[in-house]
């Protein structure tokens, strides 16, 4: 398994050691619907049959609560597939309805992160096309991330996701400034019940 050194490690059990390996293939990033910092989500996950492999509050470093080869169960069915490959994924502290946008801390950890990603485990530099095709993505691009839908991590992150955190991390990763990437359209969310920590084992499997 791998271990982000960049993150402080809070490492779950038995779900780190019990949970099938991955070949780590895409990146997906959530909000929580809750102002809590790594701590806090890790106390979470511990109450849970759920889990990210990162948690990361409003300021400060990320933490990393499962090798990222290891299976976490954040993602529907991109968690892992028949053929072994599965997310990353990241809960991010936000209000409670996910409303508010990443703080410039939160960006610049998601951007060192993805950087991370690409570098260790050869993540393409691209937006996921589909739900299976490698590559970065947040919660609702895809329905089959999402038991039943989800607007996580809300409009205002997606905005930042496509305009500044991406590049970002397509510029730092291939060392200058690409042309701007080739971006899909923003799809419209299939509709659901507002996504809250109190609900999440209902929509995270």
């Amino acid at each position: 398994m791998a271990w982000y050194p960049g993150a402080t490690k809070m490492e779950l059990q038995p779900e780190s050691d019990a949970q099938p390996a991955i070949d780590p293939t895409q990146f997906i990033l959530h909000s929580i619907a809750a102002p809590w910092d790594p701590q806090r989500l890790y106390e979470y996950w511990e109450t849970t049959n759920l889990e990210s492999h990162f948690g990361l509050g409003y300021s400060g470093p990320p933490a990393q609560y499962i090798g990222t080869q290891t299976r976490a169960d954040a993602n529907y069915l991109a968690n892992r597939r028949p053929d072994g490959t599965g997310a990353v994924s990241i809960e991010t502290a936000s209000n409670d309805d996910h409303s508010d946008p990443w703080t410039d801390s939160q960006v610049e950890e998601l951007i060192k992160l993805g950087v991370w990603l690409h570098q260790r485990h050869g993540i393409p530099l691209r937006i996921c096309r589909t739900a299976s095709d490698p590559g970065y993505g947040y919660h609702r691009l895809h329905a089959a991330w999402a038991v039943g839908g989800t607007d996580c991590p809300g409009d205002a992150r997606v905005a930042q996701f496509r305009s500044v955190i991406f590049p970002a991390i397509v510029a730092r990763a291939t060392g200058a400034q690409p042309p701007a990437p080739t971006i899909p359209p923003v799809p419209t969310p299939a509709p659901s019940r507002r996504r809250r920590p109190g609900a999440y084992r209902a929509i995270g499997v």
